[in-house]
């Protein structure tokens, strides 16, 4: 029978269990998707709350190794923790099956936890707790680790209350002492389980120190060596970090000879990570990685959550203006109008639209902050030129092509430019192959780095989480002709091709050779779409128009790129064909005057008043149709959030049920994990929330420690965040609290807010006591 979890989690049946847990598979009510719900307990209350915190960290961690953790909650005494739902099975049950698997299957799961470790170990978080059990295998062959630190808290919490704490077969020798545990600790369990794999059986330290002479599969002195190595009795003998292990486990697939089939394609996987490993060793690149993941993870999984999204984006002040700058251009105007919000455009515009939107700028920034040589500047120049020149070859019928087709084209080329940023020496070898060996790039990157620029950009993409509909849109198309496209997504690719063959000529100051390779581009894509000559010369041509304009809005300077420089020749060249007319009139809907159709457009400047009246005018413009109460009310608290530089705002709603007041969402920093915090009865206290609530205030606290003050501040505020300086803005109707919004902020004298803008705050606090009352 089916047991509904937590108000919106339907079991469907028993995945697993042991002393601890059970694991039932369940169906999300809200997000029509699989979950796996973990039960743990029962439990007491310090113990609850250690496994929770635990596990608000572990929510934190965004990695393709990893299994995402969704949600979480207490009832009864149980905490129940909800994963994404991966079909396969566990490493456990792979081995109790089949026993020992091949060496080079067992390094690659070896591999990719020890990847997934890496990620979290940067981040300070330790697993403690790796056992086949906790390793799933997709039923597509992708690894993932999951149970970050669960195990660890649960054996915490239970000494502390004088319980036993289990001991695994795999843990690290100073989990069992006072020591404790460590990073290398995670180490010492990758190695027990390796040698499981690769043997059939645990590997047991001995006086000797040597792989178990019982092994089905001959261990060679190179994979026996590593380890016995991660598993030393000492952690100073082991590995030091996870990517230390890692390297040394690709090096022995070529070192020990193991791998007798296959050899081109582990060679390429062994070379692409070893490549990946050495761009993340890079201190800016993973910081960047993670946005870019989070936003993927957040539109895979929970789509109809715009404010996830928005909190993303509205962290980084630049992101969100220019993102604002982009959706009010003429290329969007047909798909929602003015927009003064990033959760109003996330709303009209599309979840996926605004993901690509702001992956894009997110890239584009990053690496122009990189250029420092005028070839590293031409080189993202290009890039964004031709994402632009993807644009104007179709007419795109969505805000979701329009993008696709632009972040496809420019992460086509993301390889190269990565290679460019952190492999310099190569890529200049790469160019002189090139040049004197008449190589295509492909053949010389190959030989250069073991992979091509496009595999290895796609191979980024991928630990991005970036969905397989882009993944396939920026494949490079091999041959000399491109073949019929069956599908949308194939179509996508074609344009995407196509737009890059065209930047490769854009430059190009030669007449005869443009006019050659204009007609080698249009044979070549003459089978699959419209690739006449005309056509072909019209989009570059607006393309180099809309790069100068496209480009200053997001702050790339082309000043000095070869690109504009040729504007004038392939106008010209587009009014030579007879068919130019017609090219034009094809791509009139496709994006092109850049103009902004907002009277008054978002200035980088901070005016609160003007960022207060553009986001009510937002709220008006949505309330005059059909709309969603959370639309609204998401958009009334970014407003406010925005406008002041908040640090946090959230909202509560009433819970008749349970007669509280519970805080729903908001933005700001680590708000995921302040929100379960924010809760508190709705009987009378004296304190600021209730006298807030039942006299209908608007209360500013400019100071929490004054003694006037301070015993008015209620113990779980203090728990829970204890800011000292916030804004307080009941929701009241009938003279009944419905709800309430909290704003605060480090500093005191960023609440000293103008009569003027605490009248707009108060109008925007009034629509969306409307829109609840419109739509309960």
């Amino acid at each position: 029978m089916s047991v509904r979890l937590l108000g919106r989690y339907d079991t469907v049946n028993e995945l697993g269990h042991n002393a601890q847990s059970v694991v039932y598979l369940a169906k999300d009510s809200r997000m029509s998707r699989d979950v796996a719900i973990k039960k743990i307990g029962p439990g007491s209350l310090a113990q609850n709350e250690a496994l929770l915190q635990q596990a608000r960290t572990v929510s934190n961690l965004h990695h393709h190794n990893i299994i995402p953790l969704y949600d979480l909650g207490t009832a009864e005494g149980i905490v129940y923790l909800v994963y994404a739902f991966i079909a396969g099975e566990s490493l456990a049950q792979v081995l109790k099956r089949s026993g020992a698997m091949p060496v080079e299957a067992a390094v690659r799961i070896g591999v990719d936890i020890l990847d997934a470790l890496a990620s979290a170990h940067g981040q300070g978080v330790m697993h403690l707790d790796i056992k086949p059990a906790n390793v799933i295998i997709s039923t597509g062959g992708h690894n993932f680790l999951t149970d970050f630190g669960i195990a660890n808290a649960i054996s915490k919490t239970k000494v502390a209350a004088g319980g036993v704490a289990k001991l695994s077969p795999y843990m690290a020798p100073e989990l069992i002492s006072a020591q404790g545990g460590e990073l290398r600790s995670d180490i010492y369990a990758v190695g027990m389980m390796l040698c499981e794999m690769v043997t059939g059986t645990p590997h047991v330290q001995g006086k000797d120190s040597e792989v178990p002479s019982s092994s089905k599969v001959k261990v060679d002195g190179t994979l026996g060596k590593i380890i016995l190595k991660a598993t030393a009795k000492n952690p100073d003998d082991r590995y030091s970090s996870a990517v230390e292990m890692g390297q040394a486990l690709l090096d022995s697939l070529d070192t020990g000879k193991e791998i007798r089939d296959g050899t081109h394609e582990a060679e390429r996987a062994s070379t692409l990570m070893f490549l990946l490993r050495r761009i993340r060793s890079k201190s800016d690149f993973p910081a960047m990685s993670g946005v870019i993941s989070e936003i993927n993870k957040i539109v895979a999984s929970d789509s109809e959550d715009s404010s996830k999204l928005a909190q993303v984006i509205l962290q980084d002040f630049s992101l969100t203006n220019k993102l604002l700058k982009l959706v009010n251009t003429v290329s969007y105007s047909q798909f929602g109008g003015q927009i003064n919000t990033i959760s109003k455009a996330v709303s009209i515009i599309g979840f996926e639209p605004i993901r690509n939107i702001a992956m894009s700028l997110i890239v584009m920034d990053f690496l122009k902050n990189k250029s420092q040589s005028l070839e590293l500047k031409d080189a993202v120049v290009s890039s964004f030129f031709s994402g632009i020149v993807a644009v104007h070859l179709a007419e795109w019928k969505s805000a979701s092509e329009v993008e696709e087709a632009m972040i496809c084209s420019m992460f086509f080329n993301l390889g190269r430019m990565l290679t460019k940023f952190y492999f310099f020496d190569e890529s200049e070898e790469i160019a002189l192959k090139m040049e004197n060996q008449e190589m295509d790039e492909d053949q010389a990157s190959l030989e250069v780095l073991g992979v091509s620029y496009n595999d290895l950009g796609i191979e980024i993409a991928k630990s991005w989480n970036f969905p397989e509909s882009l993944i396939a849109g920026m494949k490079k198309i091999r041959g000399d002709n491109a073949i019929e496209p069956s599908a949308s997504v194939e179509r996508l690719n074609v344009a995407v091709n196509m737009a890059n063959d065209l930047c490769a000529i854009a430059s190009e100051t030669d007449a005869t050779a443009r006019t050659e390779a204009l007609h080698k581009i249009s044979v070549r894509y003459s089978g699959v779409t419209d690739a006449s000559e005309g056509k072909l010369a019209s989009a570059m041509a607006a393309s180099l128009q809309d790069l100068s304009q496209r480009s200053k809005m997001i702050g790339i300077d082309t000043s000095s790129s070869p690109l504009l420089k040729n504007t004038p020749v392939w106008l010209a060249l587009k009014n030579s064909h007879q068919s130019a007319q017609s090219a034009e009139d094809s791509s009139t809907g496709a994006p092109g005057d850049e103009k902004s159709t907002v009277t008054a457009e978002i200035e980088d400047k901070h005016d609160i008043e003007a960022l207060l009246l553009a986001g009510l005018k937002d709220v008006n413009n949505t309330m005059s149709g059909q709309y969603q109460m959370n639309n609204v009310l998401q958009m009334v608290l970014e407003t406010i959030y925005r406008s002041l530089k908040l640090r946090h705002v959230l909202i509560f709603s009433r819970d008749v049920k349970n007669n509280m007041m519970v805080a729903r969402f908001g933005f700001g920093e680590k708000i995921s994990t302040i929100i379960p915090d924010f809760r508190f009865s709705l009987d009378f206290d004296a304190d600021v929330f209730h006298l807030s609530l039942a006299k209908g205030l608007d209360i500013v606290i400019d100071d929490v420690g004054v003694p006037s003050i301070a015993n008015k501040i209620p113990a779980w505020y203090i728990k829970a965040i204890n800011s000292r300086y916030f804004l307080l803005l009941p929701m009241v109707v009938n003279n009944t609290p419905v709800g309430l919004i909290y704003a605060d902020m480090l500093e005191a004298k960023k609440l000293q807010i103008t009569p003027k803008e605490m009248a707009l705050i108060s109008e925007l606090r009034n629509k969306a006591v409307l829109a609840i009352q419109q739509k309960v």
